[in-house]
């Protein structure tokens, strides 16, 4: 009943465990923990996209693309004008539902080179921050610029 805890060792890690990558000296992040971080960011990002285009596409099979569910006007018929999601979603149209799900998994892989820069950062690799940014920068561009 007295047992004093404090003085046994640790009990080795399960045979089955990944092991922990050492980090190099003044290093913060491990290799590891940037890919399971990279990871669960690619993860995240499709799960949640995949979740609302399926949520738009459900809603648009009960009440049509066009339909307002909460009785709003009418809204555009063209599904590749993204210009109208903003108001399309204040409406709750089907249609911008689906397209804000569209746009959460373009913006994923540009999610994915941000966690990037902050792991290359974390790790101090001066060189790999300069040319992830140079990809973040060419991302943003191409979606932004490029028309």
């Amino acid at each position: 009943m007295g047992h004093d805890r404090s003085t046994r060792a640790p009990s080795p890690a399960p045979p089955d465990a990944p092991e922990q990558a050492a980090t190099p000296a003044g290093s913060r992040l491990s290799p590891d923990a940037f890919r399971i971080i990279v990871g669960y960011v690619l993860a995240i990002g499709i799960t949640v996209s995949a979740a609302v285009i399926a949520l738009g596409f459900g809603l648009a099979l009960i009440f049509g693309w066009r339909t307002s569910i909460i009785g709003g006007p009418p809204g555009p018929a063209d599904l590749a004008d993204f210009g109208a999601m903003p108001s399309g979603l204040l409406a709750v149209r089907p249609s911008a539902i689906t397209q804000l799900g569209l746009a959460l998994l373009l913006a994923t892989p540009v999610a994915r080179v941000a966690a990037s820069v902050v792991g290359f950062a974390l790790e101090e690799d001066r060189l790999y921050v300069v040319i992830t940014l140079g990809v973040l920068a060419i991302l943003l561009g191409s979606i932004f610029l490029i028309r």
